[in-house]
């Protein structure tokens, strides 16, 4: 027998949640001693009521089920519904995306998870668990909402076998891939072939010896390909006169293994704007003007980065000569003179020279701080061979003195002109 002497349950008030209205309706249950006291003088009421509601919900739901097929979104009564596009909009616009937001409903579950993995901020305490959701999770296909992808803080944690997944999951929408510092061998570049839409490719903090045979397979047919960097790692470039590059490449940051013959036999795009030297150990004077003869007149920005051992101590002293459309330039002291800003070299040209920014990096190493004057570029200000310039940086290592008469008066030069003068540390 059922005890009768047990107290009834009392049930919570349910609220229901829907997009674009809020909280609709409210289900609540009192108990049943409250229920037994207006049950006989209700019960005739809600009938009444429970008959007119029915009639007004037959006639409203044709109505609202049409709606909700053109807008593609649930009926929602009388209430004004948002389309489900305005909400992905507000998100896309959004600053952060709070994992709360899964919890409304289904369809912002969707909405919210795109923008979720869109671009995750990884690190070696996240890593696993972030290649634990992309790698057995196979039904939920996180990683085809991933578009960028940055492993450069992975360090220990960032294995083979776990690059080389990543990219194969990530791979329908992937546009945008930093590798990591340690480990990209084989089977990542093999993985790497199935990212068509990749338009961002940067291996330059790779420490582990790379092929560039197999990047260049790898890379073959990139069409939105725009961004690459070498790896400082590599040995070799060999296969590099059947390497077909992406036509669409902006930018090119060469290291690592680059060889004489690789520079001066490869036809480089002409659609390259940015070309950066970083550690190339067996290019040569020779073969950097090779380059700059073949596609120098179409840079907008060139940076040299210590060391360049293959360089001499005036190496650069032309780069003015071959690319007249610089608007950024970086040079190494170590490998240019003061000549570089004389009028033989700093030649004058039929339209005023665009070049806008200039910085000067040095090694630090001994004899180099004497090499540029400030006098060099103050004669070149005010000679008007270099009229569009803006920003000049200066590295601490030269030694120039900040207080003294000298950066003085290129200070009043640049001013006059409505420059600044920076140093770096």
């Amino acid at each position: 027998m059922a005890n009768k002497r047990r107290p009834k349950k009392t049930k919570a008030p349910y609220r229901k949640y829907v997009a674009g209205q809020g909280f609709v309706h409210t289900r609540g249950f009192t108990s049943t001693e409250a229920v037994a006291r207006d049950e006989g003088d209700s019960l005739g009421g809600l009938a009444d009521q429970f008959s007119e509601l029915s009639i007004g919900a037959n006639k409203i739901r044709p109505a609202n089920e049409e709606r909700s097929r053109e807008l593609h979104q649930p009926a929602l009564g009388d209430g004004m519904a948002l389309p489900w596009e305005l909400f992905r909009l507000i998100l896309q616009f959004s600053e952060t995306i709070e994992p709360q937001y899964l919890l409304v409903c289904r369809t912002w579950y969707f909405i919210s998870l795109s923008f979720l993995y869109r671009a995750p901020k990884l690190s070696s305490r996240n890593f696993y668990k972030f290649v634990d959701a992309l790698v057995n999770n196979r039904k939920k296909r996180l990683g085809e909402h991933v578009v960028t992808l940055d492993l450069s803080t992975i360090i220990q944690s960032g294995k083979n076998s776990f690059v080389s997944k990543l990219l194969r999951r990530c791979s329908p929408r992937l546009e945008t891939f930093t590798a990591p510092q340690t480990s990209f061998g084989y089977a990542p570049l093999i993985s790497l072939k199935s990212c068509h839409k990749l338009k961002y490719l940067d291996l330059g903090l790779v420490s582990e010896t790379v092929q560039l045979r197999e990047l260049f397979q790898a890379i073959k047919g990139f069409n939105c390909l725009t961004h690459l960097s070498f790896p400082r790692s590599s040995i070799d470039c060999e296969g590099f006169r059947e390497f077909q590059w992406p036509p669409n490449l902006r930018y090119l940051k060469l290291s690592g293994g680059i060889t004489n013959e690789f520079v001066s036999e490869t036809s480089f795009p002409r659609s390259i704007r940015r070309l950066e030297f970083s550690y190339c150990p067996q290019i040569n004077e020779h073969a950097v003007y090779t380059v700059l003869a073949k596609i120098g007149d179409t840079l907008t920005h060139l940076y040299f980065h210590y060391p360049m051992p293959a360089l001499q101590e005036s190496s650069l002293d032309y780069v003015f000569r071959y690319c007249s459309n610089l608007i950024t330039l970086q040079l190494t002291v170590d490998y240019c003179s003061k000549w570089a800003f004389s009028e033989n070299f700093l030649t004058p040209l039929p339209y005023p020279r665009p070049l806008r920014n200039l910085r000067l990096e040095c090694s630090g190493s001994l004899g180099q701080a004497f090499k540029v004057h400030p006098d060099d570029l103050t004669i070149a200000v005010v000679e008007e061979r270099l009229p569009n310039l803006k920003t000049l940086r200066v590295t601490s290592k030269l030694g120039w003195d900040m207080n003294g008469d000298d950066v003085g008066d290129l200070v009043s030069c640049l001013e006059d002109q409505e420059a600044s003068i920076y140093v770096t540390f």
